[in-house]
């Protein structure tokens, strides 16, 4: 599944009709026939109980699929027994539904957040994509359809793999496996990445994929560990001198060295089982106590691109950590107590439904606004305001426009991000990454 990042113009009016379209009742319940969830209508249809969920995982603090049925009950004013509830979510249908309805978020609940500066060298690139992955384990007796990698900790456990569209601050991909998959097989296609910088750590690095990056024309810088040992071709120090000893030699052999530096910029040849490459490597010293130097390798210019903005770029994939802590935190992304397959997966999917809702908010506040607002704080604070639109939706609500004005007006006051001048000195916009709404 994947976005297609349309925009305009946002004020209150285009959200309201923005809301209507994203959660139409004839078409979610349509999509829950397509999906075969349903067959025919009756109370749980998939428009109620997919409002339900949302409002859910996006409000309440959820310990039992009971929640999830007292929820359903209270927005639809309903009384719907348990069972006939249970049973709506333990279909097989049930995941695939609520996975089509997340597609149909991603695609439709999506702008432009952040842009380069025309100064900042990075502003050549289309996008900026960031990939990893999170991973939690479920109940036990899932093991055998979704086994886990640690099988005495978590014999059941999942990974969402997901690619992360740095500009627009959400998801361009994500993809549901079973813990014991490799991580390597969900990198985005080299020919998807064109005029594009790639950020993954280095359970992703593969020099086979190195070379198709290049081939396609996509750019990446990609943490490496330390028992590799390329050869260098070229070598300088932190103060861009050359260190003509240093060529030849393999990088194993030239550690000892590296005490002299807090930086060196080489030139070095990769050679694996699966391909060789000349690329640049980047050695930093790291305040962290269990990596004394990070290893940085790309395929950036140096006459462009120099290591401290090499480094400073790569620091960027820690906003795919905070969406991870967002969705784990703020949106109820957990194990369940059930041992059915389709509903465990099928409340992963409505959790993630639940994060895009809360990221749209935060982004389409700052659009109409323009005050730079904190996506932690949006996802802590928006339940206060999300119950009263869900509601207003869900019954079709003339009320739906002014519950929009309120939650408005209520996020740009209590969302506020708290250091946005740090942010400048050494956070995300050091690079000349902006807010493209931000008030001048």
């Amino acid at each position: 599944m994947g976005s297609n990042n349309q925009e305009g113009h946002l004020n209150g009016n285009t959200v309201v009709q923005q809301f209507k379209q994203s959660f139409d009742e004839s078409v979610l319940n349509e999509l829950g026939k397509a999906t075969r969830l349903c067959r025919r209508e009756r109370e749980v249809t998939p428009f109620r109980l997919m409002l339900s969920l949302i409002q859910g995982f996006a409000t309440e603090p959820l310990t039992w699929i009971a929640d999830l049925h007292r929820t359903f009950n209270r927005l639809n004013g309903r009384e719907v027994q348990y069972k006939p509830f249970h049973n709506q979510l333990a279909k097989p249908g049930f995941p695939h539904f609520v996975r089509e309805v997340l597609n149909r978020l991603l695609n439709e609940l999506s702008c432009e957040v952040l842009r380069f500066d025309e100064r900042s060298p990075f502003a050549r690139f289309e996008a900026v994509r960031i990939q990893d992955g999170t991973s939690f384990g479920l109940k036990k007796t899932l093991a055998k359809d979704f086994p886990g990698r640690f099988t005495t900790i978590s014999p059941a456990a999942v990974e969402l793999h997901v690619d992360f569209d740095l500009l627009h601050e959400g998801i361009q991909n994500v993809v549901l496996t079973p813990d014991s998959m490799p991580e390597r097989p969900f990198l985005p296609p080299p020919e998807t990445l064109r005029n594009q910088l790639l950020l993954a750590d280095r359970g992703y690095f593969a020099a086979a994929y190195f070379q198709a990056l290049e081939a396609a024309g996509a750019s990446f810088i990609m943490r490496g560990a330390a028992n590799l040992k390329p050869t260098v071709l070229e070598a300088f120090d932190e103060h861009g001198r050359p260190l003509p000893k240093w060529t030849g030699h393999t990088l194993h052999e030239l550690r000892k060295h590296f005490a002299k530096h807090s930086c060196v910029d080489l030139t070095v040849h990769l050679n694996t089982r699966k391909g060789a490459l000349d690329c640049r490597l980047i050695m930093r010293r790291t305040l962290r106590p269990d990596e004394r130097v990070s290893y940085l390798y790309t395929n950036l210019p140096r006459e462009h691109f120099t290591p401290e903005q090499v480094g400073d770029a790569y620091r960027l994939r820690w906003q795919i950590e905070l969406l991870f802590k967002e969705w784990k935190s703020h949106t109820n992304l957990r194990a369940f107590d059930t041992s059915n397959p389709h509903l465990a997966e099928g409340l992963i999917w409505a959790s993630l439904c639940a994060a895009v809702l809360k990221r749209y908010c935060a982004h389409a506040v700052e659009a109409i606004t323009g005050v730079v607002l904190s996506t932690q704080r949006v996802a802590k604070c928006s339940h206060h305001v999300l119950k009263d639109i869900l509601y207003a939706l869900r019954h079709g609500l003339r009320t739906l426009k002014a519950c929009v004005g309120k939650a408005i007006t209520y996020l740009a006051s209590n969302a506020r991000r708290a250091h946005p001048g740090r942010d400048q000195r050494s956070g995300r916009h050091k690079l000349d990454l902006c807010q493209r709404h931000a008030q001048a």
